[in-house]
């Protein structure tokens, strides 16, 4: 009877467990979209990197 509550717990334990981590990468998910959202929507303007301008002026 003991081993059998025993089992019981770890498969309650890991069903648990596995329940948190889907709910997390949904919730990380729905993160990653909002703030994907704002980017686009605040998105700040993009600079060259300074190595990068200066080969860029050589160009032209």
């Amino acid at each position: 009877m003991l081993k059998f509550v025993l089992i019981l717990v770890v498969i309650l334990s890991v069903l648990l467990l596995l329940f948190l981590l889907y709910q997390s990468q949904k919730m990380l998910r729905h993160v990653q979209k909002q703030q994907a959202i704002e980017n686009k929507k605040y998105g700040k303007p993009r600079q060259l990197h300074p190595k990068l301008q200066q080969t860029k002026k050589d160009q032209d």
